[in-house]
């Protein structure tokens, strides 16, 4: 069913999703040891380590907005191949630069271009499927990428090792390991040059994101929308995108192998949520499962903090991301079917652009927090309490208002779709 240039998407997609997943893993395993070369000592490294993420952060929410005035408007085949070129050029200069500076001048540049791919996938999609096929698309998109992810942690923290053992200092070993594997996500660029061309199709092509009417829109519904997410992305950057150092610093002596093999099982019991997730909320309603499998995964969290025991920490991180996760599809069509459909852009870019510095804050939070992980579970757990009460509180009845709108929009008022 698929087009030509569909499969090519795909196949670049998980070309670029395998490579990149050496630089999820490793990167702040690398700017340890960077710290600790340049004769840090533990609080400065994780200074180090804090700014530097956050860096990433804000270049990605500072782009967010841009990349999707500019998605629309620009040839789709041309951004994914200039972008991911531009992206993957500016992280190689992050990880061989000896300077502080440099890395962090790269690193601004690649995590700001690499927006741009991100969201013009979307568009591209949209103009070059069916309606019909456009659900399947989606889907092998995410799970792909899922498997790009589970064989990339895998072999990343093995490369790494295999680096070491063949005689390379710790520093060069993950920078040699970041390498191949951006060099592997290089290739992704080969299905790229090889789509076809086409005009944009108006009958499929996404409205784009425009500033038009930027009074009218629904803020009190954007405030609603968002202050959940907030609390929760700031929690959930605090533990989330330092889990490889949580593991590393806590339990000395475990290889980047086995840290890869962990995170590669996180990303496998995903799916198990996600998968349960829609017919639980068919079951129990929307609203009651987003606010039960969050609350549900704070025992875990709670274990992970306050654990010694290796096997304890694997299963809560475990469970704890499969519960966690399996919320964030159901919460998003359920903000996007609730909002104007002429909005679901503006919102879209918001939610990534909130998202972005919200981590941005927590790595920051994290640099004064280094080598304190319980306290951060701690803390992690008291915000993933407040999103919740306040996801109940504020989106209790969202399910009838839902369906009185869809009543509505039989008697020809605005049909509110899921995007």
């Amino acid at each position: 069913m698929f087009s030509r240039n569909i499969r090519l998407l795909l196949l670049g997609d998980l070309l670029i999703g395998l490579g990149m997943t050496f630089w999820g893993l490793l990167f702040n395993l690398y700017l340890k040891q960077f710290g600790a070369d340049m004769g840090l000592d533990d609080a400065g490294t994780g200074m180090f380590i804090g700014k530097t993420t956050a860096i990433a952060q804000v270049a990605a929410a500072v782009c967010a907005l841009p990349a999707g005035f500019f998605a629309s408007r620009w040839d789709h085949r041309r951004v994914l191949i200039v972008s991911h070129l531009v992206s993957l050029a500016a992280f190689v200069g992050a990880i061989i630069s000896h300077t502080v500076s440099g890395m962090h001048f790269f690193l601004f540049l690649g995590a700001g271009t690499s927006v741009f791919f991100w969201v013009v996938t979307g568009p591209f999609t949209m103009e070059n499927t069916s309606s019909e096929e456009r659900p399947y698309v989606f889907t092998l998109a995410f799970t792909l990428r899922l498997v790009g992810s589970i064989a990339g942690n895998i072999l990343a923290g093995h490369v790494k090792d295999w680096s070491a053992l063949a005689g390379l200092s710790e520093l060069t070993a993950y920078r040699t390991a970041i390498i191949a594997g951006l060099a592997v996500s290089l290739l992704g660029v080969i299905p790229f040059l090889l789509i076809r061309p086409r005009k944009h199709d108006a009958c499929v092509q996404e409205e784009g994101l425009t500033l038009s009417g930027i009074r009218d829109w629904d803020w009190p519904y954007f405030v609603r929308a968002l202050l959940p997410g907030t609390v929760l992305s700031i929690g959930a950057g605090l533990i989330v995108q330092f889990m490889n150092l949580y593991l590393k610093d806590s339990f000395p002596g475990l290889s980047d192998a086995k840290i890869g093999f962990y995170m590669s099982l996180t990303s496998a019991t995903m799916v198990f949520g996600m998968l349960a997730a829609p017919l639980l909320a068919e079951k129990k309603g929307k609203v009651r499962t987003i606010v039960g499998t969050q609350l549900a995964s704070l025992p875990f969290m709670l274990a992970l903090a306050v654990t010694t025991d290796l096997r304890i920490a694997v299963a809560a991180m475990l469970i704890r991301a499969s519960l966690m996760n399996m919320s964030g599809p159901i919460s998003n069509t359920l903000v996007m079917e609730l909002c104007r459909k002429r909005e679901q852009g503006v919102l879209s870019a918001l939610f990534t652009l909130n998202w972005n510095l919200s981590w941005a804050g927590s790595a920051l939070v994290f640099g004064h927090l280094q080598g304190n992980y319980k306290l951060m579970f701690f803390v992690a757990i008291g915000l993933y309490i407040v999103s919740t009460t306040l996801y109940g509180m504020l989106f209790r009845g969202a399910e009838a208002e839902l369906d009185r709108r869809k009543k509505a929009a039989l008697g020809g008022l605005e049909v509110f779709e899921p995007r």
